[in-house]
């Protein structure tokens, strides 16, 4: 994840984005600006992408089981 400081707005759509790879498009009420502040979009959006490596890890190990070895 980038160092830069980014906007509510910002933050917000990235968190959109990361949604819609599993639900298809989304958009988050803006409302929700007006409730959480900068570090909490931004400790939602890391949560996200810690979730999303932890689910590529986990399919990836299934998917190991059917691996053929020589």
């Amino acid at each position: 994840m980038s160092s830069e400081k980014l906007n509510k707005e910002d933050l917000l759509k990235k968190i959109e984005t990361l949604l819609a790879k599993y639900d298809g498009e989304m958009e988050i009420s803006p409302y929700v600006l007006e409730y959480l502040d900068e570090n909490e979009l931004e400790k939602i959006l890391k949560n996200l992408h810690i979730k999303q490596d932890n689910v590529i890890e986990e399919n990836h190990k299934w998917l190991e089981q059917f691996k053929k070895y020589d």
